[in-house]
């Protein structure tokens, strides 16, 4: 009797466990070794936060970044408006959405393409900055919910995955090669349109965004810091994620989508490891769509180099938590918004003198990086340095300076 039973449990564990698809194991894997890096908030987060708090503030707390799109600092302003603690918020909010991405693909389809959203979860790059509550986590699943529906929903996830990350625009006028493209231009210009207008009458253009964000990639100023030759992104590809040039044997829309943004990100004179992330997307749509197995193949070896990437820097909180509520700063790191609710004035680029007519100044060394020898960005970051340093320090310590403006804190 009781031989019988521990044959009828093992028959039950062994139909479990051939069950199990290799997704489940690497998906466990996945959750494994993210645990073992710390979450950080960093620069970029920050920005999106404070240009949420300006937006739902009304311009009293934060400060505009028009450069950034909107989906992510919309998402952010509203939870802070509603009194959710930050940064704790948004980093456990982000990281729920990561591990959303692989479970959205799997269920929903049968075939190779279920796999789709965990070829970009594991991918080394998304895995890194995966650690920060950026942008690209949002932007990842409206693009899947566009790949996965069809119809004038398509098209609506599709421009709310451009909202999230501009470059995920690229979707949109590839995706109407699948058909259906009525119903997903209806979608899509259903949200376009009321933007477009808005922006008109605030600002007298419907591309302010856009105009602003190209602008800050391709600041000549800044371009010496993040070089790279033309095979910047096909090495990269080379060395984590192989299997994605099997994409590039078929001629679907998802292929053409995934060869457009490797030629734009390729031509683009700023290049980030960190960007790859925008041309690995399409890529692994294209996988998806024409072989079964290779995209858990990949998924299995992304997770040889995920135990290697380390955390990406970022200033120690204590330093901001030093400024209070309410006040004014000016700061060449916006890392201060995640932390408190501050009026804030950005000086990132050393063009001009910067104002120091506020009540707190947050000082990085690295932050405005100079070339050598370039005399008036040295002499502008010394000012501001040189300044901060004159008022009551609070930290000075690792590169960064916080400190009160005795004058200003007086009246």
């Amino acid at each position: 009797m009781s031989e019988n039973r521990l044959l009828k449990a093992w028959g039950l564990t062994r139909s479990f466990l051939l069950r199990l698809t290799p997704f489940w194991f690497i998906y466990g894997a996945l959750i494994f070794l993210f645990f073992l890096h710390p979450l950080k908030v960093g620069w970029d987060p920050s920005e999106y936060l404070a240009f949420g708090k300006w937006l739902f503030s009304g311009g009293t707390v934060g400060y505009a970044s028009w450069h950034r799109p909107l989906m992510w600092p919309l998402l952010l302003g509203s939870l802070w408006r509603l009194q959710f603690p930050m940064p704790l918020t948004m980093q456990v909010l982000s990281t729920l959405l990561y591990f959303a991405i692989p479970l959205v693909t799997y269920f929903r389809f049968r075939d190779g393409r279920r796999y789709i959203g965990l070829v970009v979860a594991t991918q080394p790059f998304f895995f890194q900055f995966s650690h920060l509550p950026l942008s690209h986590i949002l932007a990842t699943l409206f693009l899947l919910c566009a790949f996965m529906t069809d119809g004038w929903l398509a098209g609506v996830f599709a421009v709310l995955a451009g909202f999230s990350r501009f470059t995920f625009f690229l979707y949109l006028p590839f995706s109407l090669l699948y058909g259906k493209w009525k119903q997903k231009a209806t979608g899509a210009a259903a949200l376009l349109t009321p933007y477009a207008i808005v922006m008109l009458l605030l600002f007298g253009t419907p591309f302010l965004q856009f105009t602003e964000a190209s602008g800050i990639i391709n600041h000549p100023d800044f371009l010496w810091v993040w070089q790279g030759d033309l095979w910047f992104y096909p090495m990269l590809m080379l060395r984590y994620s192989p299997l994605l040039l099997l994409a590039f044997t078929n001629k679907k829309p998802s292929t053409l989508a995934f060869f457009g943004a490797l030629v734009y990100f390729t031509l683009l004179p700023h290049k980030e490891p960190r960007f790859f992330i925008d041309i690995l997307v399409y890529g692994a749509l294209a996988l998806g769509e024409n072989f079964r197995r290779a995209p858990w193949v990949l998924a299995t070896f992304h997770l040889l180099f995920l135990s290697f990437m380390g955390p990406v820097y970022e200033p120690p909180a204590e330093i901001f938590l030093l400024v209070p509520d309410g006040v004014t700063v000016i700061g060449m790191e916006p890392g201060i918004n995640s932390y408190r609710d501050v009026v804030f004035t950005p000086w990132f680029h050393f063009s001009g003198e910067p104002d120091m007519n506020r009540e707190y100044c947050v000082f990085s060394a690295s932050a405005v990086p100079c070339q050598e020898g370039y005399e008036l960005c040295e002499s502008h970051v010394a000012i501001f340095r040189d300044t901060c340093r004159s008022w009551d320090v609070l930290w000075d310590e690792g590169g960064f300076v916080v400190a009160r403006n005795p004058a200003q804190t007086a009246e």
